[in-house]
This record gives C-alpha cells, sequence and structure tokens, in this order.
C-alpha cells in the first residue's frame, strides 16, 4: 500500500513539473511572439530622398558645397525613430528654368531611375524663368512682361508633377514656392511682390492638383515674423532677410537660410508620416 502511494505521490509531482515547466516554455514562446509581432509591426525603414531643380536644389551659397537644404534634411531624418537610414540624390543644376528641368525629368534616364525608387522627391523650379524675363526687360519691373512666362513657367511645373506622379505614384513631393532675396534692401519694390505672389499662388494650386505638398519659402525668408527654430522659445522674432542669404550675391540662402529650409522641411515631413501613419 505504501509502495502504490508513493508511486502515486511521485506521478503527480512529475505530472505538476511537466505542467509548470511546459506554461513556462509557452510563457517565453509567446513574449517572443509579441516581441516579433512589435518589431514587424513597427519596421525601421530607409528613406531614399530625391532633389531635383536649380540652384537652390544645388546648394549654392553653402559654405561646405555639400547641397545645402538636402545633407541637412538627411541628417535630421537619421535621428528620427523609425528610420534607419537614408539615402539621397541631388540632381540640382545651376541657372535650369523650368522647360530644361523639364526635359531632364522626361529623358535623363539616370534621373528616372531614382524618381522610381525615392519615397520623398522635392523639386524647385520657377526662379531662373523670373531672372531670364528680367534680364529681356533690362531690370525693369513691369507685370505685363511676366504674364506669358508665368504662363509657360505653369505648364512646365504641371508637366512636371504629372510625369513625377506617374513615374512614382507612391512619392511624397514638396514643391518649393520662390522667395524675394531683395525684400529687405528694396521694401518699395511692390511689383515684385505681386509678381511673386502671383507665381507663388499658381504654384501652389498647381503642387495641390498633382498631388504635391506647396513648401513656401516666401513665408520663411520674406515673412515679417516666423517662428523661432528653439522648441524651448515659442515665441517670434523678426529676422532681416539679407542675414539668410550667401555674402557673394546676396540672392542664395547661406547656411543659416538651408538650415532653416532644411528645419522647415524635415517638420513637414514627419507631420505628413504621421498623418500617414
Amino acid at each position: 500500500m505504501k509502495v502504490v502511494r508513493s508511486f502515486l505521490i511521485t506521478c503527480l509531482i512529475l505530472a505538476i513539473g511537466t505542467f509548470i515547466v511546459f506554461q513556462g516554455l509557452n510563457l517565453v514562446m509567446n513574449k517572443d511572439k509579441i516581441q516579433e509581432n512589435k518589431q514587424s509591426a513597427n519596421p525601421k525603414q530607409t528613406i531614399h530622398f530625391l532633389a531635383i531643380g536649380d540652384s537652390l536644389t544645388k546648394g549654392v551659397g553653402d559654405s561646405t558645397q555639400n547641397g545645402g537644404y538636402v545633407p541637412l534634411v538627411a541628417n535630421q531624418l537619421k535621428e528620427t525613430r523609425g528610420i534607419d537610414n537614408v539615402t539621397t540624390k541631388n540632381y540640382g543644376i545651376t541657372g535650369e528654368r523650368s522647360d530644361q528641368i523639364l526635359k531632364r525629368v522626361q529623358q535623363q534616364e539616370d534621373l528616372q531611375v531614382d524618381i522610381k525608387r525615392a519615397d520623398i522627391i522635392v523639386l524647385s523650379a520657377g526662379g531662373n524663368d523670373l531672372v531670364q524675363t528680367f534680364k529681356k526687360e533690362k531690370l525693369k519691373i513691369n507685370q505685363e512682361s511676366f504674364l506669358q512666362p508665368e504662363k509657360k513657367y505653369k505648364n512646365n511645373l504641371s508637366m512636371i508633377l504629372k510625369k513625377l506622379n506617374k513615374q512614382n505614384p507612391k512619392a511624397q513631393i514638396y514643391v518649393f514656392g520662390l522667395y524675394n532675396p531683395y525684400d529687405s534692401l528694396f521694401p518699395e519694390m511692390t511689383e515684385m511682390k505681386d509678381i511673386l505672389l502671383s507665381w507663388n499662388t499658381a504654384t501652389k494650386l498647381i503642387a495641390e492638383e498633382n498631388k504635391a505638398t506647396y513648401f513656401s519659402l516666401s513665408s520663411l525668408f520674406n515673412g515679417a515674423e516666423r517662428p523661432t527654430i528653439s522648441k524651448i522659445n515659442k515665441s517670434s522674432e523678426k529676422i532681416d532677410t539679407s542675414s539668410l542669404l550667401y555674402e557673394e550675391d546676396l540672392f542664395h540662402p547661406n547656411d543659416k537660410g538651408y538650415q532653416l529650409i532644411a528645419n522647415e522641411l524635415y517638420r513637414a515631413i514627419i507631420d505628413h508620416k504621421k498623418i500617414s501613419d
């Protein structure tokens, strides 16, 4: 009888021990699965950042000669949670008008390859269209002289964006507006302000029609007040436009100007990402 009782107790202990071990293994496996699910739900991304355009895209005025705002935004994205790596391609060419940029988008094979793989595309165009008109008019500002160039620019911009959307409908596209580099030096040039307003209004409308985001540079460079970059001090500060410009030409942004562009563009990208998520 004692032998039978001992046998039964031994079996019971073994059964309880086996149950405990099984439940422990089950718990560990479930934790691993939960962790795997969390990692698969929030995978780290590689972002392909593509910049297309004129001298503003190329980064003229950047003392490091590394490409203006492009590497600055890339570095900020790399430090963002959930982003593992950022690749950049800069197709900025100094002096190009919107029709020349359109031609490259339509015909340049390596550019087309990068358009198809891009997650973010930033476009700057139109500045040299304006400059060309100024030169033809011998620097005189006559609003009527800019009507036909604006019409051509609008058509070129629309075709560029349609081509980008066709080649890569999933890309997040940003279109830079234009700013007035002479705003602080010649505030009495009201005609210039009217011309830029017309061009920027058209740019914003065309961008929205083509599922792109309009990025205002005039609000950064020509706004009387703008928010400070500091997250701590949320008050407003007045900035002289000339302090953001390259000293050698007083036209392109300097390091401070490119940093301002990069900071605001980064915020726009992250805000767009939050909405998409």
